[in-house]
């Protein structure tokens, strides 16, 4: 008996750091930001990025755009994000103005995520393109159109691709899972998709445990249409990421039997490019746009 009370213990004290510290990764993350604690990051810079809403049917997506002088005529950078995440994960590429002179740079919250109907997600990648839709047609006749996806957000950025040949000039993939099943699931995922644990989680972490959990079938729903692609693409991917695997890059390269595919494998690099290596990302990004004629972006030799 006195065992099984100490199994118990342990079993709940156990679950209660767990949760404790699924509380407070969400409140340090801070990615779900207002309007104003968006911009209050951009009062001391030189460039002032812009917040709009749209609507379709009954969902509503916020999106930020960098608005610069001229800029219908520039190339357009379009941010997709992973989970648990928002627009605000790209921030500091709105203040690089190696990027915002030459280019326009839009970030969106995807469906659930940010402001976009907080908690409302939604688990079909291919019905997520359709909402994000009217981004693409927004920026359809750019110069040049280059969508970075990063984690969930690749596989996003590469329906949108398929969906959108005429239209998509480049895709990046950073850190980006594409194969089903090419990803760590945690063994607790499983514990948070029903009550009573999943009452104590904070949404923003259920948002991405759904997606996590319906991962392999939202992929493997737009595996017949990789061939679609026919914009150039770059892979951006660390050899240690133990959350989604680097043989994504593989994966998808052998399906991409239309586009012209470059990669970067960072061999000491984990899941974290983004936040740890966000110059090495803008260079890859300018080196991209350099590809656009005339060439507005300063590349480093």
């Amino acid at each position: 008996m006195k065992r099984l009370l100490r199994t118990i213990y342990w079993t709940l004290f156990v679950l209660l750091l767990v949760v404790g510290g699924m509380f407070i990764g969400a409140y340090w993350l801070r990615y779900r930001q207002s309007d104003g604690e968006l911009m209050a990051a951009f009062d001391n810079q030189s460039i002032h990025p812009q917040i709009h809403r749209y609507k379709i049917g009954d969902r509503t997506i916020r999106f930020m755009e960098s608005a610069p002088n001229g800029s219908d005529s520039l190339p357009v950078v379009f941010f997709v994000h992973g989970a648990p995440s928002s627009l605000a994960f790209f921030k500091a590429f709105f203040r690089d103005t190696s990027l915002t002179n030459h280019a326009r740079l839009i970030a969106v919250d995807r469906p659930g995520y940010g402001d976009s109907d907080f908690g409302r997600i939604e688990l079909s990648i291919v019905r997520q393109a359709r909402l994000l839709q009217p981004l693409v047609n927004r920026y359809r006749k750019a110069p040049f159109l280059l969508l970075v996806g990063s984690s969930y957000g690749g596989a996003l950025a590469a329906r949108l691709a398929m969906n959108n040949p005429e239209a998509v000039s480049h895709v990046l993939f950073v850190s980006s899972a594409l194969g089903p099943g090419l990803e760590y699931t945690f063994p607790i995922s499983y514990w948070l998709e029903h009550p009573p644990l999943r009452w104590l989680v904070p949404q923003l972490l259920l948002n991405a445990n759904d997606e996590k959990l319906s991962h392999r079938q939202a992929l493997a729903e737009i595996l017949p249409d990789w061939g679609r692609i026919r914009a150039g693409v770059t892979f951006l991917h660390g050899q240690r990421d133990e959350l989604v695997y680097s043989s994504n890059v593989a994966f998808a390269h052998r399906r991409l039997v239309n586009a012209r595919v470059k990669e970067f494998i960072l061999p000491e690099s984990r899941h974290d490019i983004v936040e740890n290596k966000p110059e090495y990302m803008a260079g890859i990004i300018k080196n991209v746009l350099a590809t656009y004629p005339p060439k507005a972006i300063g590349v480093d030799k």
